[in-house]
């Protein structure tokens, strides 16, 4: 594989089969968002940048972004994603028999805030549940094992993306320009439950191990080793050596991912209603959607609205289809996700 200002030599598995008898639907989104909208203009002036909202905009196509206020924690926002999403389908958080979120960052990593959104909800049943750490990705490996748990006996499966991005940057007397205006906070949920009929037709997932150090968060042993201050504003806040490399393999990725997803479904490209993908910045959106030379007007982006809500870019573009009633029950849609280019993957399904 190669890209415009890198290359690697890691070879792609070939897709496999999903191998499913037992199938899994979608049962219903939600959305948990913070209140407070941050614009650029907000920004600037919190930080004294010498900067204007036109030059923000003109460079990744953002205009505002929820951040969380003081005493607002990503479990509020899982709760109210949950309780958005539950109540959709009419389900029960006690008939839930399984929970998975995946995050950037959350309160603590020990317990799991897949557990500790269960205490939030005054829930009386020991649901298990368990977070997983993928990045932008996250949220399209949860969906591939939920469907998975469904197909081995599980009933309702509950997933959840997202987090809080800001809370360091809010911290931080003086954040870094590359990414300050990028994020923007808030969480998904979504419940799979039970179909007699198939609607998950493919799914592929892949890492890149070469990119393991362009994008990232000191933290853990890392931060420890390094001898990173608490005094420091890059502790706990996304890193970005090269931006252009995670834009170049979005869109190689996004080629090889799509080429597979259609191949084990004997689909086109033409057959797909909505192309859904993580939009790091209008710019990545854009670059994916012409690579595949479909139509805009089959894709979305939220990012002006959202920024990067990481593991919630994807499903976030999802929830607003289907509440706008763009989507309806029937149509194929493709949805993939790229984790700063160290991992990706998407899936094929009909809604």
């Amino acid at each position: 594989m190669k890209a415009n200002n890198y290359s690697s030599d890691i070879s792609f598995l070939d897709i496999k089969s999903l191998r499913i008898n037992r199938y899994a639907k979608i049962m219903s989104t939600g959305i948990g968002v913070p209140k407070k909208v941050m614009t650029n203009q907000d920004i600037i002036d919190k930080y004294n940048y010498v900067a204007t909202d036109r030059a923000v905009q003109f460079s990744i196509g953002i205009k505002e972004r929820r951040w969380v206020s003081e005493g607002e924690s990503v479990e509020d926002l899982m709760a109210q994603a949950i309780t958005q999403c539950l109540e959709r389908a009419n389900v029960n958080i006690e008939e839930v028999d399984r929970i998975i979120y995946t995050k950037l960052l959350s309160t603590q990593n020990v317990p799991a805030s897949a557990v500790t959104v269960l205490k939030k909800l005054g829930v009386k049943k020991g649901i298990p549940g368990f977070d997983v750490t993928c990045a932008c990705s996250g949220f399209v490996h949860v969906l591939d094992m939920a469907i998975k748990y469904i197909a081995t006996g599980d009933e309702y499966v509950l997933i959840l993306g997202g987090g809080v991005s800001s809370k360091r940057i809010q911290q931080c007397k003086n954040p870094s320009t590359k990414t300050v205006f990028l994020f923007g906070d808030g969480v998904v949920a979504m419940l799979l439950g039970p179909s007699k009929t198939k609607h998950f037709l493919s799914s592929y997932i892949f890492t890149n191990h070469q990119l393991y150090d362009n994008a990232f968060i000191p933290c853990g042993t890392t931060m420890l080793g390094k001898g990173y201050q608490d005094t420091e504003h890059d502790i706990l806040t996304m890193k970005i050596v090269d931006g252009k490399i995670i834009l170049d393999s979005a869109v190689e990725y996004t080629k090889i991912i799509v080429e597979k997803l259609l191949s084990m479904a004997n689909m086109t490209l033409d057959e797909v209603d909505y192309f859904i993908t993580s939009d790091q910045s209008t710019r990545i959106w854009e670059a994916q959607v012409k690579a595949l030379g479909i139509p805009f007007e089959k894709s979305l982006s939220l990012f002006e609205k959202y920024g990067n809500t990481v593991a919630a870019m994807s499903p976030l573009v999802l929830n607003e289809l289907i509440s706008t009633k763009r989507v309806k029950r029937g149509d194929v849609i493709m949805m993939l996700a790229h984790g700063a280019g160290a991992s990706s993957g998407g899936l094929l399904f009909k809604y």
